[in-house]
């Protein structure tokens, strides 16, 4: 938290605990022991200091009327001050910092016993701040209860409670309840519109959050990767959680299974060796390794790109090998490399991709989407800037590694997988776009990210982690926190149990790296190149101890997020795209219309005048060098016909390749490109025929030799 955060919480206290005339030992203490958990022992004791010194400020008692709420403050001088300081951090603190602040204020006014006057006092100035923060009725109420109930078995009916205990009664179907045996029930509220979750515990067992003691009464907050350890039993992880909530929601059922996935590359090397994958909606799995480990390799089989050795991939049953037409739609890649149309701009790279998607929307809706999904990506300010390429850079490389993810984001996929989304992004970008990729989660997508190196905070967001060592083994499936723990204990490491730093929460992935590279030191104290346990050694320890949880195979047709428009109009979205994009290739369309009259040009003048260098009597009948003319003018032909068309479908392989994914009509993207270079051929060779007959004197056949010229360029096209 800022330094003006914490000022200003230390008035809403001082200003709640003072209204009866007096601070009691337990809010002193409960105020103390919150800043122990922001703050070195030096500042707790400085900001305990300011707090005292907000309490001596005495103020006259009367109450006024709330124009907006007609609710009742305690004080005309407490009712400004409590406006003035929640104006202040208004516009400081993000939505989810607000509920963290609400918490804790009903947090302070739960430790004492107090009139009931002044309780209600108290819950006025908690009504005002909640009022300031914009927080929703219905929110604010589901906090309180859940802060102030004495009973957490009371609120199961609730749908926005988890709650974890072994004498639970479910009273009424669809209740959310994890089994487990502790002596008292944990309680854990979902916040649904900022998508954040609290928990609460009233027992007295040694119960850990994220390495910490949990106390009695005491609200957490329970962000991404947490983990709940219980004296027995299973550990509870955020991705348990936040799966319960899901099932509840209206979302697509997805079931995804890779079952002993085995590849080779042509050359005989083995790529994946026995991977097994299974997964349900609404997760997060990030792919992780060592270089050459096969982390892209994995990606490409699941999505499909490569054809699996041996083993299979299902998605809701089918096959997604053998069945492709069933899913087509249910599949987004995003790749490593920028696949962008580098000659257009920003918006009309997503625009164009987005008509290929959605048949049915109208060109506003069209338009909207695109600008939600630029927005999204903080791309809006930069739409109408060219892309550019790598040697003429138009935006940043981090803005073309967002716009290639746009492509991609737009019609949300059940199910995508990216290549490494955020190399060569900042820290920043990188959260940012980890943070939409979560949200899409909230709605039942399934995703998988190959990611190198991520800090801390974004290898938290994950539900899950696939860890691949050298070779293509699989040493890990799991909760990314407890990897951490996992390596410790194979390798008899102290605080074994410790996955992350108790004072900070931060999570060091490179730890698991340095675990699964550790070297044989030899009797010199010299370093060696032999790891202490191999690929297949860890890949042992895998399959002894880490069992693969068995998913509920959905056997509906699996959620489409696509609908393609019909082969006419793909026709006319892809000749629209690539003329733009040839246009803005200004040194492209230079040499193509210029080349033309200047070959025209030299040719004919060189035969016009080879035989009279002085050019004085000039006669086409008598011109022995037309049929060299004739012959030259077909190699040109030849030569501008082949020059225009050579790079066409290869320059856009690697965008054809992210667009099988949407199942396009391949004879409408041929049949505009035959369009485009047959129109630009009979353009050079009208220009040819017309100069080139011009100047030797040729008249009356400027359509023969064109038609002639023409026929032969769109030949060499096809060819």
């Amino acid at each position: 938290m800022s330094e003006e955060i914490l000022k200003a919480l230390m008035q809403l206290f001082a200003i709640i605990t003072k209204q009866d005339d007096g601070v009691s030992e337990k809010e002193r203490l409960f105020v103390e022991t919150f800043l122990k958990t922001q703050l070195n022992s030096e500042l707790v004791v400085s900001y305990m200091e300011l707090y005292e010194g907000f309490l001596g400020i005495k103020d006259k008692v009367a109450e006024v009327e709330d124009d907006t709420k007609k609710k009742k403050l305690t004080s005309v001088k407490d009712s400004v001050k409590t406006l003035s300081i929640c104006k202040k951090i208004n516009k400081t603190l993000t939505q989810k910092q607000k509920f963290i602040v609400l918490i804790r204020l009903f947090e302070l006014i739960d430790t004492d016993t107090v009139a009931e006057s002044t309780a209600n006092q108290r819950s006025e100035i908690i009504n005002t701040v909640a009022t300031v923060f914009n927080i929703e009725e219905f929110e604010f109420a589901q906090i309180e209860r859940f802060c102030k109930t004495k009973d957490i078995n009371l609120l199961i009916e609730n749908p926005n409670i988890l709650l974890v205990g072994n004498e639970i009664l479910p009273l009424e179907l669809g209740a959310k309840i994890i089994d487990n045996e502790i002596d008292s029930t944990i309680g854990i509220l979902h916040i649904l519109s900022e998508d954040m979750y609290f928990m609460r515990y009233l027992g007295t067992s040694n119960i850990l959050l994220n390495g910490q003691p949990v106390s009695k009464n005491q609200v957490s907050l329970f962000p991404y990767g947490s983990t709940i350890k219980l004296p027995q039993g299973e550990p509870i992880y955020y991705s348990d959680v936040h799966t319960r909530f899901l099932s509840s929601l209206d979302i697509p059922k997805i079931s995804f299974e890779a079952k002993s996935l085995e590849y080779k590359f042509p050359n005989g090397n083995i790529g994946l060796r026995n991977v097994n994958i299974s997964e349900g909606p609404g997760h997060l799995i990030a792919i992780m390794g060592g270089s050459g480990a096969g982390k892209t390799t994995l990606l490409n089989v699941l999505a499909g790109l490569e054809k699996p050795t041996n083993g299979s991939i299902t998605i809701n049953g089918i096959d997604v090998v053998k069945n492709r037409k069933k899913i087509d739609g249910v599949i987004g890649f995003v790749a490593q490399d920028d696949i962008l149309f580098e000659e257009l701009s920003v918006f009309q790279n997503l625009y164009y991709n987005a008509k290929l998607c959605f048949k049915d929307f109208s060109e506003t809706e069209l338009t909207e989407a695109v600008f939600k999904t630029l927005k999204s990506l903080g791309l809006y300010e930069i739409r109408d800037i060219k892309v550019g390429n790598v040697l003429n850079k138009k935006i940043s490389g981090g803005q073309r590694k967002r716009l290639n993810i746009a492509l991609e984001l737009i019609r949300e996929p059940a199910i995508m997988f990216l290549d490494e989304p955020t190399s060569g992004l900042s820290s920043r970008d990188s959260e940012n776009v980890l943070d939409l990729l979560k949200e899409l989660t909230l709605k039942g997508k399934l995703i998988f990210v190959v990611i190198h190196q991520p800090s801390s905070d974004i290898y938290k967001m994950f539900d899950k982690v696939i860890i691949l060592d050298v070779g293509g083994y699989q040493i890990y499936y799991g909760n990314p926190v407890e990897a951490v723990s996992y390596f410790k204990r194979i390798t008899n490491q102290v605080n074994a149990e410790e996955g992350q730093c108790h004072s900070c929460g931060n999570v060091n992935p490179e730890q698991i790296f340095n675990t699964i590279d550790a070297k044989v030191v030899d009797e010199y104290g010299n370093i060696t190149e032999t790891r202490k346990n191999s690929p297949k050694i860890w890949n042992t320890y895998f399959n002894e101890k880490i069992k693969l949880e068995k998913i509920e195979v959905v056997t509906d047709a699996p959620p489409k997020s696509l609908s393609v428009p019909n082969i006419l109009k793909q026709f006319l979205v892809f000749t629209k795209r690539d003329v733009l994009s040839k246009i803005g290739n200004t040194q492209y369309m230079l040499i193509n219309l210029l080349e033309a009259p200047l070959l025209a040009f030299l040719l004919s003048f060189t035969i016009r005048y080879i035989d009279d260098p002085k050019g004085e009597h000039y006669y086409y009948g008598t011109n022995e060098n037309i049929p060299a003319y004739l012959f030259m003018s077909i190699i040109v032909a030849l030569f501008m016909g082949l020059t225009i068309s050579a790079e066409e479908i290869i320059r856009d392989a690697k965008i054809r390749k992210r667009e099988t994914f949407l199942n396009l009509s391949r004879l409408g993207y041929l049949s505009s490109k035959i369009t485009i270079l047959f129109t630009i051929s009979a353009i050079q060779t009208l220009l040819f025929a017309l100069i080139g007959n011009s100047i030797l004197g040729i008249s009356g056949m400027n359509f023969s030799y064109w038609i002639m010229l023409f026929s032969l360029s769109c030949a060499a096209n096809m060819m």
